[in-house]
Order: C-alpha cells, then sequence, then structure tokens
C-alpha cells in the first residue's frame, strides 16, 4: 500500500501543527509496512525548478514553489500546479491520495485524482475551508458569521489586504464554490475532533459524514522527561509553548499572571514585532517573563520546566497537540474555551475556562497548593497515541483500496 499526502507545508520549511502530525502520521503508518510521498507547497520562492525534491525523515517530499502572479489574490485555481501534481501521481501512483492541507496549493487536486484512479481522503486540520484567515478570529470591529454567511468575512478580508470590499466579497464567492466542490470529491473526510467536525459541517457548509480521529501524543514521554511538581516554598512557573502570536492568547496571558508570585515561561518563536513589544513591556513593569525561543524535536521540551501549562487560544482550535503534550509530562493545563479546547473539559488534569476568567483562575491556582496538586494528581495515566490514529488511517486506505 502506498499513499501521497498532499500538504500546504512541510518541515523544514515549517513545523506547525499539521506539519508535526503529517510527519508523525507518516512514520507511524511506514512502520506499517506503508509507502509514503509527499506533495507539499513551498515557502521558498520559485527557482529553475517547478518541483524541488528531496527526503525528510525518511519520506520523499515534492516541493512545489509558486510563481507571484499564483497568490491567493489571483485566485485559487492555479493550472500549472494542478498540471505538476498530476504528473506527480502519475509517476508515484499512489492507492490513496490524503489531503491534509490545501492552503498554499488551492484546488483542483481532487479532481485530477479521481481522474486517476486514485481515491482522496480530506483531513479538517484546521479552518481553511471556512475561512481565508484559517482560525475564524476576525478583525477588530467584526464578528465571525454564522453558516455560509460571508458579509463580515468581506470586510474582515478587505481590512486584512487593504483592499475594495466589493472585490472581496465576489472573490469570496468564487473561493466558496471552488472549496466545496474540492471537499465534495473526496471518498472519506476524517476531523480531528468532534468540534471541528461540527465547525466545518455548519460554517462551509458541508453534509456529508466527517469522522472524527483524534491526533494523539505524538511521541511518548519518558518517564524521567516528566517535570517535576513544585516544592514547598519554590516560585511556581508557569508557561505557554509553541508558535508565540497574539491569536493564542498571550497577551491575555501576560496581563493574568500581574501581581502573581510566578515565573512566567514562553517558549516559541515570537512571530511579530508589536507581541516582542508587548512581552518586553510586561518585563519593564516588574513581570517575570522569562522568553526561551524556537524549540525543535531534538530539544528538552519545554513543558519540563512548568509547573502549570496555560493555552489561553483566541482562536476556534480544531485539537489542541500543545495540551497533550504538557499532559504527557506531567503538567496540568489551564486552556481557554475556544473551539476544539472546550471538548478537554472531560480530561483529567485540565481546567477550562472562557478567556475573561482566566486571570482568577490563576490566581486560584497559584494561590492553592492542594488545589494545584489535586489538578496534577487528576492527569491520566495514559493519553491517546498518533499509534491508533495511524491504525485507524490504515484501515480507511484499505477500505478505499
Amino acid at each position: 500500500m502506498k499513499a501521497c499526502f498532499l500538504v500546504a507545508s512541510h518541515p523544514p520549511e515549517s513545523a506547525g501543527g499539521t506539519e508535526m502530525v503529517v510527519v508523525a502520521l507518516a512514520r507511524e503508518l511506514r512502520a506499517r509496512g506503508v509507502g509514503i510521498v509527499v506533495i507539499s507547497g513551498a515557502e521558498a520562492p520559485l527557482a529553475d525548478a517547478e518541483v524541488l525534491t528531496a527526503t525528510h525523515d525518511g519520506v520523499v517530499v515534492h516541493r512545489l514553489p509558486k510563481r507571484p502572479e499564483e497568490a491567493d489574490r489571483a485566485g485559487f485555481l492555479r493550472p500549472r500546479l494542478v498540471a505538476r501534481v498530476r504528473e506527480l501521481l502519475e509517476r508515484e501512483r499512489p492507492d490513496v491520495l490524503h489531503v491534509h492541507s490545501l492552503a498554499a496549493l488551492g484546488v483542483g487536486f481532487v479532481a485530477v485524482a479521481s481522474a486517476l484512479g486514485i481515491p482522496v481522503v480530506m483531513t479538517f486540520h484546521d479552518l481553511w475551508v471556512t475561512c481565508a484567515r484559517f482560525f475564524r478570529v476576525p478583525v477588530q470591529g467584526v464578528t465571525c458569521p454564522t453558516g455560509a454567511d460571508r458579509g463580515p468575512c468581506a470586510t474582515c478580508v478587505a481590512e486584512e489586504l487593504r483592499t475594495d470590499e466589493g472585490w472581496v466579497r465576489f472573490a469570496l464567492g468564487e473561493r466558496d464554490r471552488l472549496v466545496r466542490a474540492e471537499v465534495a470529491g473526496a471518498a472519506r473526510w476524517l476531523a480531528p475532533s468532534a468540534r471541528a467536525a461540527a465547525m466545518v459541517r455548519e460554517w462551509l457548509p458541508f453534509d456529508g459524514p466527517i469522522e472524527v480521529v483524534p491526533h494523539g501524543l505524538l511521541r511518548p514521554v519518558a518517564a524521567a522527561d516528566r517535570a517535576a511538581p513544585p516544592q514547598p516554598g519554590e516560585r511556581l512557573r508557569v508557561g505557554t509553548f509553541g508558535g508565540l502570536v497574539a491569536e493564542k492568547g498571550v497577551v491575555e496571558l501576560l496581563d493574568a499572571v500581574v501581581g502573581l508570585p510566578v515565573e512566567l515561561h514562553l517558549s516559541g518563536r515570537v512571530y511579530h514585532r508589536e507581541l516582542a513589544d508587548r512581552i518586553a513591556t510586561a518585563q519593564r513593569a516588574g513581570v517575570d517573563v522569562r522568553v526561551h525561543g524556537p524549540y525543535t524535536p531534538a530539544d528538552p521540551h519545554p513543558a519540563r520546566r512548568l509547573h502549570l501549562a496555560v493555552f489561553p487560544s483566541k482562536c476556534q482550535e480544531t485539537y489542541g497537540l500543545v495540551v497533550d503534550e504538557a499532559l504527557a509530562h506531567g503538567v496540568p493545563v489551564v486552556c481557554s474555551d475556544a473551539g476544539a479546547l472546550a471538548e478537554r473539559r472531560g480530561t483529567g488534569g485540565v481546567a477550562v475556562t472562557p478567556l475573561a476568567g482566566l486571570p482568577a483562575l490563576l490566581r486560584e491556582l497559584v494561590g492553592s497548593a492542594a488545589r494545584l496538586a489535586d489538578l496534577r494528581a487528576a492527569i491520566p495515566a495514559s493519553l491517546p497515541t498518533i499509534a491508533a490514529s495511524a491504525e485507524r488511517h490504515l484501515a480507511i486506505y484499505q477500505s478505499l483500496r
């Protein structure tokens, strides 16, 4: 059996949540005898070669850079890229095409695969199919719509692009038409959480059956790598990790720890200057903020230095890999109720709160060693893993073959 993954980006160029899931799933499937090849968008500009082929983690990755005239402003159907994907599928002859993300590539690929007799599985890792800005976090003054209404979206995107709202309204209508056709052409549809599936059903909208297959923990955590509990009299270490952007609630976290006797640890890349300035302002005001920068799977995991992990995202999250990572390292979690994070209310060791309630909850936990200890003790002994996800994916692939 051979599967081809179609992704918007791939390590080492990009290492976000979707990319890490794709790499981990490929690793697990290869261990089960499945051949994997990847077709990816590329952040690098178009060079002499239209397809850049390399190997990453033992998997062949074909990258497709875009030309300047193939930016999103020009539309989401890019005939040149569709032709390159057709050529690669004809050469690789996979038994299944698994679409993980279309964001950097556009549409037209499901029809190509179907014409070649290759069934398509599509996973909704994010909300790109319903939102041109991915996570349904609108610009100030705009409220995300329900259902298929795109009126507020036109205002939101036009402000982001600084362009004419009427043109954006037309372009979004065309985008919807193309994306809905692309999604409808798949044979199976997957989502990592019930909430992710519900959001796609409501907001695309889409009435097909979406199976929930949780990502689970991407790598096992050795007992020696678990974080130590706070010792009596020790200053509590609170923190967050991952991509550090305002949409992940980092500013709200900075505000919530003001006046608390804690160290605040931020691990990951700070993507925007405005956020870096806000962190520096908090440090000058006396908040004990420690910024550790980006980390890789080869580095000690940032959860190991924490007593409490906080993920106050404002995005409509579709899963929450960082929650699994913290729990696997023995660290209790506070998270917002945005998107699929609300489903974590049933997970031991996790406290879910509306973002407005974050300061009060942190004060309670920091001020009560017993409450924090109870939260830590409730962490499950085992968590879902990517291995279980791979077993389900293999069964789906085999059913289509």
